[in-house]
Order: C-alpha cells, then sequence, then structure tokens
C-alpha cells in the first residue's frame, strides 16, 4: 500500500487583491470578484508595477520580469517535503514532476528540480496534466507494480500561471495564482496516511476548452468549465462514497482550487459541513495542481487518527481523478 510521507507547499511573496484588480480599469470591482468567484487575494511571480504597466499583454515577455520561477517554487517545497519525511536527497528513487507552464521542454522540470536538490540516484520525469495533477501523479506511482517502484517516490506540482494571464480580462486575472507543493511517498515505509483509493480519467474530445498557450494568453471556456467542474467533481465523490464508509461529521473533503462559490455549490450537494471542508482559494486563488496538495499540507497538523480525506480534482484535458487517503 502507498504511504504520504510528508508534504510541504511553497508561494511567491507578492501578493495580488482585489481592490489592486478594481484599479487597473477593466470593469471590475473587489465586491464582484468577491461574490463571483470569492477569491479575495492570490499570489503572483510576477512584479505589481509590471502588470500595471503591461497588464501583461505579451505574456512572451513574462518570464523575463518574473521574480521567481515555477522551478525555484518546486524546489523550494521539495525541500521541505524530504525534510518533513526525515529523507536525504540520495534515498530518493523516482521524481515525478507536473508543470503548466515549464520554461523548456528539455530539460524537463523534473530533471531541473531534481538536479538542483541533489537526488543523484533518481530516475526523473515529468507526468502531465493541469489542475488535476495530485490525482494524476499519486494514481500513476500507484499503478507501479512492487518490484518497479522504488522505496521512496518524490511528487512536484508547480504552476505559475499569472505569467499567462490577460490583466485586460477582468476573469481570468482575478482567478489564477501561482505556488508549487511536494510530497513523498513510499511503499516501504508507513506514513501518517494511506492512499485507499485512487482514480484518473480524461476526455480528450474536449481538450480546447482550457488551454495554456506556450506564445500565448490562457484561455479557457469559462461557463462550460464551471458546470463540468461541479458535476463531475460531484461524480468523483460520490464514487467514492459508494465505495467506503464516508462520515462527513468525521471526514475531510478537498476540491480543486478553482474558486470559492463553486466549492460551496459542491459541498452543498453532499452536505459537506464547512468545519470539514479544507480549502486556501480564498487567499491563494487557483494554483492549477499545486492548489489541492498545498491544501492538505497547510492542514497536515489538523489531521487526526482514522480520518479520511476525500480528494477531488479536474481541470485542462478535459481531465478528472480522486484520492481517499485514510490517517494511521
Amino acid at each position: 500500500m502507498l504511504h504520504l510521507l510528508g508534504i510541504r507547499c511553497s508561494q511567491p511573496a507578492v501578493s495580488i487583491d482585489n481592490c489592486f484588480l478594481e484599479e487597473l480599469g477593466i470593469d471590475s470591482s473587489a465586491d464582484w470578484i468577491r461574490d463571483k468567484i470569492g477569491i479575495e487575494e492570490r499570489r503572483t511571480s510576477l512584479p505589481l508595477e509590471y502588470i500595471k504597466q503591461t497588464k501583461n499583454e505579451d505574456p512572451k515577455l513574462a518570464p523575463e520580469h518574473a521574480i521567481v520561477t515555477a522551478t525555484a517554487l518546486g524546489v523550494s517545497a521539495a525541500k521541505e517535503a524530504l525534510r518533513m519525511s526525515g529523507l536525504d536527497p540520495d534515498q530518493i528513487g523516482l521524481v515525478l514532476c507536473n508543470c503548466c507552464n515549464p520554461t523548456s521542454l528539455t530539460p524537463t522540470e523534473a530533471q531541473k528540480i531534481t538536479a538542483q536538490l541533489g537526488c543523484k540516484q533518481a530516475t526523473a520525469y515529468d507526468v502531465l496534466t493541469a489542475c488535476p495533477s495530485f490525482a494524476l501523479l499519486v494514481d500513476y506511482a500507484d499503478s507501479f507494480k512492487n518490484e518497479f517502484l522504488p522505496d521512496y517516490v518524490l511528487c512536484v506540482s508547480s504552476a505559475t500561471l499569472s505569467q499567462k494571464v490577460n490583466y485586460n480580462d477582468r476573469s481570468d486575472s482575478a482567478i489564477w495564482g501561482d505556488g508549487a507543493a511536494a510530497w513523498v511517498m513510499s511503499r516501504k515505509e508507513c506514513g501518517r496516511l494511506r492512499v485507499l483509493d485512487t482514480f484518473f480519467a480524461a476526455d480528450p474530445t474536449r481538450s480546447q476548452a482550457v488551454v495554456t498557450d506556450t506564445f500565448g494568453h490562457f484561455y479557457q471556456d469559462g461557463r462550460a468549465v464551471r458546470d463540468f467542474s461541479v458535476r463531475q467533481t460531484v461524480r468523483l465523490i460520490k464514487r467514492i462514497e459508494e465505495k467506503f464508509d464516508i462520515d462527513w461529521n468525521r471526514d475531510i473533503f478537498i476540491g480543486h482550487q478553482a474558486n470559492r462559490t463553486m466549492l460551496e455549490q459542491i459541498t452543498r450537494n453532499r452536505k459537506i459541513p464547512e468545519s470539514n471542508h479544507w480549502h486556501n482559494v480564498t487567499f491563494l486563488g487557483n494554483q492549477a495542481g499545486a492548489g489541492a496538495p498545498a491544501v492538505l499540507a497547510q492542514h497536515w497538523d489538523q489531521v487526526e487518527s482514522g480520518q479520511k480525506i476525500v480528494v477531488a480534482v479536474l481541470g485542462a484535458g478535459l481531465s478528472w481523478g480522486s484520492i481517499l487517503f485514510e490517517a494511521s
């Protein structure tokens, strides 16, 4: 059985609040953002003055002005995850990475992060999706037969999608935040959380609904994606409820951190109390694949013995997946 030994996250220091977006003069307001998507702040890898002056109209220039890279955020989260797990970099046998907007195809993000960490014994490669990367990377690792899975696996999900945002667009500019999360898994060593169930699926015929263009701005069919997200997340939760004994007075739900109002629709549907709904989107924005694992990292000290944690995530692809953890 796969175990989670440690998980940490990292975000840029620069924060974009709703008043800043209102001051950009893009037909938006702090109240509209709060009511529509329930986000108050989001982190960015770009200087605020750069956003104010250019509104990131040419996203090809954004990496030159960035304060921090997706790679650096991933390395920072990974170092802390290793420290939490009590492991040296040389003990890691496999590094799996997902990055929504890598700056190069070769070397891959996994190779760059592994080199900077000094994981000299590790095989490293990218396993790509977008927002559902937490489920994809866990499901992928869990698919290995015991003899082929190294003793310790490091997973990293990072995104700096604010560098792809057109800050003339009031919807996209209000959603995205940058961040990274990293976690260590093992079948050799028992950890605080064990993986009871994993699932991942995709519908490539709908791949154009969400696009992160290499040279252009992020684009999505917002209304269609939101409707899909709510319905599919509910289905993912029901799938787990039908297979396992889930008690929402005790157990925890973590969803894709797309926006706060969408998450509220989902929790109302499944009658999940607010106290058992862990989230960070309100003050960190949508960090793509880093959002859900960052939530778990930030609530790690609140995990109680015997508690189950239901993770349901989805996004570009279109793709979706879930993880069921149980605390030891």
